[in-house]
């Protein structure tokens, strides 16, 4: 969920007296903070607090220049834990991708002092052509040092970060991503969990959608199946509304558990309903990719994940037809 969004917090009377009990109702047992940035909210400790104390086990996603050691001690003893955005290895990629150089030293510092007293789990990185590809080696080998459970990658793409302007000059090139993809492979073997999320991919069936799994929270309340859903649907060529995915706003509805009860996307949406899917061989062991993809892309869901789909040539992307008369 998002605690803070571009100078827009949650307040956190409203998190205590509606958000955490509709979460509770709807099972939930596992929240994790992101933003923007969420240690810029003032009531973060209290945030987390109110969901500690309802049972759920808490996270942040954080890019680790502002957090205090007051903080820090807060979240050890509620049993919290933290996940890192490191974009690079260097001021000159994850402080400049970042907009601030002097950042990088900060986040790698205060990533020790999260790995010091336990409560590091991950690092996330956004892979990016201001980086060399080494630096990702070695930010894997800092995580492998410091304790963390996995390093995640998800490059650029058309939703979320990725759809900011500019964003896709600074992609890396497919040939790049699979440099990226073999020096940090062997860190598999080492006790590490590396995770490639949309790196190119050449002959492997595709995962599945877990839209519904891993429900989100925007900061204004409305809660979503899937974020990246809605990401995609606000691009300018999606042929999806974003209140396809969208069930409910947290601040207005008193029964969101039994609307996403009710939801059921994979009754709603048929993900790989198209020909191709259906005459591929690998059809019954592929999970037929992201659909948020698909939307981004301009397509309805239901048509091929052609950006990873290793049978089809990547397609072109679909533009809208808009009336001006």
């Amino acid at each position: 969920m998002s605690a803070t969004k571009r100078g827009e917090y949650m307040p956190l009377h409203l998190v205590r007296e509606r958000l955490v009990p509709q979460l509770t109702e709807a099972r939930v047992n596992r929240v994790t903070l992101t933003g923007g940035e969420p240690f810029m909210h003032e009531d973060l400790i209290e945030v987390a607090a109110a969901f500690h104390d309802a049972g759920m086990d808490v996270g942040v996603c954080t890019n680790a220049t502002i957090v205090t050691d007051e903080q820090i001690a807060a979240f050890r003893e509620m049993g919290a834990h933290m996940n890192v955005s490191l974009d690079g290895f260097s001021a000159d990629s994850h402080g400049v991708f970042r907009g601030r150089p002097e950042g990088f030293e900060e986040t790698v510092e205060t990533v020790k002092r999260f790995a010091h007293v336990g409560i590091l789990q991950g690092l996330l990185c956004t892979p990016n052509n201001l980086a060399e590809g080494e630096e990702y080696a070695r930010l894997c080998a800092f995580a492998r040092e410091q304790g963390a459970k996995y390093v995640l990658m998800n490059p650029l793409g058309e939703m979320g970060r990725g759809a900011a302007k500019g964003a896709q000059k600074l992609r890396q090139p497919d040939e790049h991503m699979r440099h990226i993809a073999e020096l940090t492979l062997p860190f598999a073997d080492e006790g590490l969990e590396v995770v490639h999320i949309r790196f190119p991919n050449e002959d492997k069936p595709l995962a599945g959608c877990e839209a519904g799994t891993i429900i989100y929270v925007f900061t204004k309340g409305e809660v979503t199946v899937c974020p990246y859903l809605v990401f995609a649907a606000r691009t300018r060529v999606s042929q999806h509304p974003d209140t396809d995915f969208i069930v409910g706003n947290v601040w207005e509805h008193d029964d969101i558990a039994a609307r996403l009860d009710a939801y059921r996307f994979h009754e709603r949406w048929t993900v790989g309903d198209n020909p191709t899917c259906g005459g591929c061989a690998m059809n019954a062991s592929c999970g037929k990719g992201c659909p948020a993809a698909v939307v981004a892309s301009g397509q309805r869901i239901g048509a091929v994940d052609s950006e990873l789909c290793p049978v089809v040539p990547k397609q072109s992307r679909v533009l809208p037809v808009v009336g001006v008369s």
